[in-house]
Order: C-alpha cells, then sequence, then structure tokens
C-alpha cells in the first residue's frame, strides 16, 4: 500500500534559504515541489502521515478528522504536534501535503490561516544560520508568493507580497538572498500604509533596513545610517517620500534616491543629509 508519487522541484524561480534541494520523502521537505499523486487508498494527508516515520514522530496523533476548506481545494488535519505546539498537515492538489507547526503555525493562524498566507508548500525547514525556521506558502500556483521566518529569541514574522502588483517585498528580500542578504532577518510583518505595504528587518550589518512598496515606486530598500536620516525625518511621510531606488554607490559615499529628494551618507566623515535637490 502506499502513494506512487511524482515531486518535480520547481528551479529556478527562488533561491530557498538552504538552497535548491533535490525532491525528496521524508520530513522536511525543504525545496518548492510540485506532486501529482496517484492514491492507492485513502487521502493524499493520511498517504504521507501513514508512509512517513519522521512526520509522524513530529505531529503526534491527529486531534480530529480531515477537513475541506470553505472554498474548496484545500484539505487539512490537526495533529498534537511536538512540544512548541500543534501541527497541521494542508493538501492541495499542486502543492502535495506539508506540514506547519509551533510558532509558524500560530503566525500563520493569527495572520488569517492559508486563506491569508496562501498553503505552505515546503514543509517547516533549517535557515542557513542562526538556528531559525521558516515555511513558504502561496495562494496559487507553486512559486512563494509568502513566507514566515522565525529565529531564537524572536517571535516568528511574516513577510508576503500580496496586493502589491506581483514584485512586492516578498520577491525583493527572496531576490537578495532571503536573511543572508543586505535587508538581513524580518523584524516585522509585512504591514500596510495608506498608499503602500512595508517590512523591517535586521540589514545585513545588523544597523536596520527596510523594504518599502506603493503602486507609483515598487519595492525599494533602505538601509543603515541612510534609512535611519530617512526614519528621523517621518519615513514615507516626510517631504521625501517613499524610496525610488534601492542604496547605490556615489563617489565619496553612498546614496538612496526618494519620491522628493534624496539621502547620502558621506564615506570620509560619517555624516548623512537630505536634500530635496540631488
Amino acid at each position: 500500500m502506499g502513494a506512487a508519487v511524482s515531486s518535480v522541484v520547481v528551479a529556478g524561480l527562488f533561491p530557498l534559504s538552504i538552497g535548491p534541494a533535490s525532491a525528496q520523502s521524508g520530513w522536511p521537505i525543504c525545496s518548492v515541489t510540485t506532486s501529482t499523486q496517484t492514491l492507492a487508498t485513502g487521502s493524499a494527508i493520511d498517504d504521507r502521515y501513514n508512509t512517513d516515520p519522521a512526520l509522524r514522530a513530529l505531529l503526534g496523533a491527529p486531534t480530529g478528522p480531515e477537513r475541506e476548506s470553505e472554498e474548496g481545494g484545500v484539505f487539512l488535519r490537526d495533529h498534537a504536534g511536538p512540544p512548541e505546539g500543534p501541527g497541521t498537515l494542508y493538501s492541495r492538489a499542486d502543492t502535495g501535503v506539508h506540514e506547519v507547526h509551533g510558532l509558524i503555525k500560530e503566525t500563520m493562524w493569527n495572520a488569517g490561516g492559508h486563506r491569508a498566507t496562501g498553503v505552505p508548500i515546503t514543509d517547516e525547514c533549517p535557515t542557513a544560520e542562526l538556528g531559525g525556521r521558516y515555511s513558504h506558502f502561496s495562494r496559487s500556483g507553486t512559486t512563494p508568493e509568502a513566507s514566515i521566518y522565525w529565529r531564537p529569541g524572536t517571535t516568528a514574522h511574516w513577510v508576503h507580497d500580496y496586493g502589491q502588483g506581483g514584485y512586492g517585498i516578498h520577491r525583493k528580500w527572496a531576490d537578495s538572498n532571503w536573511e543572508r542578504g543586505r535587508y538581513g532577518w524580518p523584524t516585522t510583518h509585512t504591514m500596510s500604509l495608506e498608499n503602500g505595504w512595508y517590512n523591517h528587518f535586521t540589514g545585513g550589518d545588523t544597523q536596520g533596513a527596510s523594504i518599502y512598496w506603493s503602486p507609483q515606486t515598487g519595492a525599494h530598500g533602505v538601509n543603515g545610517l541612510i534609512r535611519g536620516r530617512w526614519a528621523s525625518l517621518g519615513w514615507e511621510r516626510s517631504y521625501l517620500g517613499y524610496p525610488v531606488s534601492d542604496e547605490y554607490d556615489i563617489p565619496g559615499g553612498k546614496r538612496s534616491d526618494f519620491v522628493g529628494g534624496c539621502v547620502t551618507w558621506n564615506r570620509a566623515t560619517g555624516a548623512v543629509s537630505d536634500s530635496a535637490r540631488c
């Protein structure tokens, strides 16, 4: 008994936090996969649970029956979970079966469940450093559109692209190499503004970073001392408005451009200045 499962790694769309991985059976599945499942008996959730000892050991016994979501097409079953909190198995025809548990599941449910975050398209997986964990999610298809990241000593944070025109904060962060890149770890959820969205991050140099998005400007990052100057003026509510560039090198320092001007850092003096005329 058991499933004949064919899994294909979605390569080249996003670099996963621990690097692209081969399709694998057993927990955790840290590559983004599509799954075409032909089951001898039972459901996709039953099949994975019954044939995956590591998953059973992680999630423990089911605490209720499998159920289908109100909108249809998404199946889920709750489990007792490990000591850090209950778990749930999710199944959708195009993504296969993946689990969420503990703080990542709690954050997912606080955000509004799979209707908000999308269904998990990976199991909970280890980050490349600092003992953290992450799961990728998508409302439709198998391209990551949202992620929840957690590291020891902090809460979990939800980063997403929803409502941001296709290339938003999540995609920008992913393209910068996730938590290992210039923006670092998320320190807030993706938050809405009157005319846009933002996420704050630790910054790759731990001096702080943010990614802001608006319909007029798209997604751009602001880092370190330049970000600090912009923040002191009132962020996007200041005369500078939203960023229209990432930070870039200029002779003698660095600069970020905004709708209403720029902020410049002088390498020799360490001075940071803002101006409406750049």
